[in-house]
């Protein structure tokens, strides 16, 4: 008898236990993993945002006296957390670039939270060319802020796994339109052939070329009426490109979702790529 209350107070006790694992987990709060602040310009601009291991953005903007937060998805959390690990990895003491010149721009002092240390990197909009790493975090960042705070619609973004190459050397680029939003993104493509994206590429020695789909053929016969299309809430589009990089020296690529320049919403985004 005495046994078995010992196993039914044992089994209590692990069914005790594991519920309080489960619970603790619950309340476990995500992590941070950056914090970037944005201040100055001609009207005082005071800003800061918190980036969350989860995917969790959560914004104050003390000028204006707002806040709110908003959830990326998986895939654009990790991609975000992969150019902030190339960015520490390139510059593991931070950065301080001053400005160059001028009395009125904004200040952007961005904290990362490493595993073993709290890393700042500090620029300004007038601070010159960014080192790339930095320009790669940087401007996805501005994409996710512009959404989180309300003024797009979608998050638009160039991806790829170098952004310095050999000459002679292929590089993949996927191009990625998310929308986060508990609202469909309609628009127009100016026919039902063309590519939801558009790539503009300038090569160092300034030869501009329009870059295709992997498997598009412009060439194809099409109908030339508009078709509409839709980006479903909480959908992702991709499309992968394909480029030889045959010039040594810095190629622009910039590129625009939707294709149709006469859209009534489009998004740009730019990517360089230094070719030695």
């Amino acid at each position: 008898m005495n046994g078995l209350k010992l196993k039914v107070f044992l089994g209590v006790l692990v069914m005790l236990a594991a519920a309080t694992i489960i619970i603790i987990g619950f309340q476990r709060k995500p992590e941070k993993t950056m914090e970037l602040t944005v201040s100055g310009g001609f009207w005082a601009r005071r800003e800061k945002y918190e980036y969350y291991s989860n995917g969790s953005i959560v914004f104050n903007d003390l000028a204006r006296n707002r806040s709110g937060s908003s959830v990326m998805p998986i895939s654009t959390n990790d991609e975000l957390l992969r150019r902030m690990k190339t960015l520490l990895e390139a510059y593991p003491g931070g950065l301080k670039l001053e400005p160059g010149g001028g009395a009125d721009y904004f200040i952007y002092n961005l904290t990362v939270y490493g595993k073993s240390r709290i890393v700042t990197y500090y620029w300004t909009d007038v601070s010159g060319e960014l080192p790339g790493e930095l320009y790669s975090l940087a401007s996805l960042l501005r994409e996710l802020n512009s959404f989180a705070v309300g003024y797009s619609k979608i998050v638009f973004y160039l991806k790829t796994d170098k952004l310095v190459v050999n000459r002679g050397e292929t590089l993949k680029i996927l191009a990625v339109a998310l929308n986060p939003a508990q609202e469909d993104f309609t628009y127009s493509s100016p026919t039902p052939c063309s590519p939801d994206f558009k790539i503009r590429l300038r090569a160092p020695g300034g030869e501009r070329t329009e870059l295709h789909p992997v498997g598009h053929d412009p060439e194809k016969p099409c109908i030339q009426v508009v078709q509409n299309r839709v980006l479903k809430a909480g959908g992702t589009i991709e499309a992968e490109y394909s480029y030889a990089f045959n010039e040594e020296g810095t190629y622009v690529l910039e590129a625009f979702f939707p294709y149709a320049e006469w859209s009534e919403n489009r998004y740009t985004y730019v990517l360089t790529v230094l070719v030695r």
